[in-house]
C-alpha cells in the first residue's frame, strides 16, 4: 500500500494548483456512510482494497475494477469539494478604494485574500489613464499617465475588488544649473510633483549640466517624478546621433518617471528645411527609445509649427510646448506638456523658474 499512499500524496499536491473552473462535487462518494465526504472515506476505501474487497459499490471510476484508481478518483473529488468550499468563501479587500493622483505618479498597493488556491488577475478599465506596470503575488504597481479616471480591478475566482484612480494634471518645473541651489523637499511640499532636469547640451564632451547629478539625486530623494532634457545644437542627422551618444553618457543607468526630451530652439535649426529638422528630432527620440527611455520634443510653438512637421512628430513622440501667453485649451490637441510661465515662483528656489502642466505621458 506504499504505492497507494504515494499516489494520494501526489494527487493532493497537484490539486492545490487547480484554478477556479472545477466540476461540482459528487455527493455519492460518502462510502463509509458517516454523512460527510472527507479523508476518512479515503482511509476506508484503502482498507477495503487492502482486504481484497471487490464490492462493485467501490468502483468509483466505473472501469469494472476496484483498485488504486478508485482511490485516486475519490481523492480528486474530495479535493474539488475543498476547493469549492474555499472559493465560495473567498474574500478580497484593499486598504484604499480610491486614489487621487497627478500624471506621472506611481502607486503600489496590495490585495488581501483568504484564498491561496489560484492566482489573482488584474485589469484596468483604461490603461492610458492607469497602466498596470507589474504584478507580484498579491501586489500590483500602477502608473498614472493621463488626466482622467480609471478603475483597476483584482479578480480571484468569482470574487473581485476595484480601486478607482482619479488623475489630475501635474504641476511641473524644469531646471538647469542656472537655478543654483534648490531645496527639493520644499519644492515637493509646494505642490510640484514633477521636475524635468537639463542633463546637458550638444555633441561635444564635457557638456553635462553642472548640477544634473546632484539635482537628480535630490529630486528622487524628495519623492518627485523626474524627467530630463538635452539642449540641442544639431543641424544634421549625424549631429543628432552624436548628441544621443553624449546624452547617454550622462543619463545611462538612471531611472526616469518622465521622458527624455530633445530641446530644440536654436535659430540655426529654425532655418533648416522642415524635413531636415524633423529627421533630427526623430533621430534623437528614436535613439533614446533604443536605449530604453521614453522620448519627446521640447520647443516653442512657432518653432514646431513653422520649422518642422508637427503631425509627424506628435504621432510618435510626446510634445512639450512652450506657449506662456496661451491657454492650454487653445493649443494644438497633441500637446502633452504645456510650459505656461517663464517667471514662476516656487518655494525652495530663490529665483524665477519655468512652470509647466503635464497632461499626458502616453506616446
Amino acid at each position: 500500500m506504499k504505492k497507494v499512499k504515494k499516489m494520494i500524496t501526489a494527487l493532493a499536491t497537484s490539486i492545490l494548483v487547480l484554478g477556479c473552473n472545477i466540476s461540482a462535487f459528487a455527493l455519492g462518494f460518502d462510502i463509509n456512510n458517516d454523512g460527510v465526504v472527507n479523508v476518512n472515506d479515503v482511509t476506508f476505501l484503502q482498507n477495503e482494497i487492502s482486504n481484497f474487497n471487490d464490492n462493485t459499490d467501490y468502483d468509483l471510476n466505473n472501469d469494472g475494477r476496484v483498485d488504486v484508481n478508485d482511490i485516486s478518483t475519490l481523492q480528486i473529488e474530495i479535493s474539488k469539494n475543498d476547493i469549492e468550499t474555499i472559493e465560495k468563501n473567498t474574500k478580497l479587500s484593499v486598504t484604499t478604494n480610491e486614489y487621487k493622483k497627478n500624471v506621472g505618479d506611481t502607486v503600489t498597493f496590495s490585495i488581501t485574500t483568504n484564498n491561496a488556491i489560484s492566482d489573482i488577475t488584474y485589469s484596468s478599465s483604461d490603461s492610458s489613464v492607469a497602466k498596470i506596470v507589474s504584478t507580484d503575488s498579491n501586489t500590483v504597481k500602477v502608473k498614472v499617465n493621463k488626466v482622467g479616471s480609471a478603475t483597476v480591478t483584482a479578480k480571484q475566482c468569482s470574487q473581485s475588488v476595484s480601486v478607482r484612480f482619479s488623475v489630475e494634471k501635474a504641476k511641473c518645473i524644469d531646471l538647469s544649473e542656472w537655478n543654483e541651489s534648490i531645496d527639493f523637499n520644499k519644492v515637493k511640499k509646494s505642490g510640484v510633483t514633477c521636475v524635468i532636469l537639463r542633463a546637458g547640451y550638444g555633441k561635444d564632451p564635457n557638456q553635462e549640466d553642472n548640477e544634473f547629478q546632484k539635482y537628480y539625486k535630490q529630486a528622487k530623494t524628495a519623492g518627485l517624478n523626474v524627467g530630463a532634457y538635452w539642449y540641442s545644437y544639431a543641424t544634421s542627422v549625424d549631429a543628432a546621433k552624436a548628441e544621443v551618444k553624449n546624452c547617454m553618457k550622462t543619463i545611462g543607468g538612471k531611472e526616469f518617471d518622465l521622458p527624455v526630451f530633445l530641446d530644440v530652439e536654436e535659430y540655426r535649426q529654425a532655418v533648416l528645411p522642415k524635413r531636415t529638422l524633423t529627421d533630427i528630432i526623430k533621430t534623437f527620440c528614436n535613439g533614446m527609445r533604443d536605449n530604453g527611455f521614453d522620448s519627446g520634443l521640447y520647443s516653442a510653438k512657432s518653432m514646431l509649427m513653422d520649422s518642422a512637421y508637427p503631425n509627424e512628430i506628435s504621432s510618435n513622440y510626446l510634445i512639450w510646448l512652450a506657449a506662456p501667453n496661451e491657454s492650454y485649451s487653445k493649443l494644438p490637441n497633441f500637446v502633452d506638456i504645456h510650459q505656461y510661465d517663464w517667471y514662476g515662483r516656487v518655494d525652495g528656489i530663490s529665483g524665477n523658474v519655468d512652470m509647466n502642466y503635464v497632461y499626458n505621458l502616453n506616446t
